[in-house]
């Protein structure tokens, strides 16, 4: 039995509506991302987004913080270059995260040592010449010889 047109026009339209609905809440309907609760723990965790725009280059991290623990992902993202990016995990002492980075770029993914450092609105890390030792990429001078130095901007 054939589907009457005006049946076919309800469901098109209830598909239309419920489509609608899931996008229509604006930025005030949506909960605040920058504070949640761990479902493993009553642990707040907060989250933190930081961005660096250099000429066309565009580095962005973000942070998510709960107790000692810190978790996010980097992208680095140079114009015209290979790109590196991926997440990582560590701990948190003071304004001072070292982290393990599950860096991806130039087809090839490697685990990169990091010490981030919080500073008022901004985070920074240092970067140079890498040496492998234990199966990670470390800094060959502690304090690198080039620092990325992001703003702190609001999460999306």
């Amino acid at each position: 039995m054939p589907i009457r047109p005006f049946y076919y026009a309800i469901i098109l339209l209830l598909i239309g509506m419920s489509c609608q609905s899931n996008s229509s809440s604006t930025e005030s309907d949506r909960p605040d991302s920058s504070t949640t609760v761990s479902d493993a723990s009553t642990q707040q965790s907060d989250s933190l987004c930081f961005r660096d725009i250099l000429s066309r280059d565009t580095t962005t991290l973000r942070l998510v913080l709960t107790g000692n623990r810190a978790s996010g992902r980097i992208d680095i993202n140079p114009y015209e270059k290979d790109r590196a990016r991926g997440s990582f995990t560590g701990t948190r002492s003071g304004n001072t995260i070292t982290a393990d980075w599950q860096r991806s770029g130039e087809g090839i993914a490697e685990t990169y040592a990091l010490t981030l450092t919080l500073s008022g609105d901004s985070i920074s890390w240092g970067e140079g010449e890498r040496i492998q030792q234990q199966g990670k990429w470390v800094l060959k001078q502690p304090d690198g010889t080039y620092h990325y130095r992001l703003a702190k901007i609001p999460c999306r």
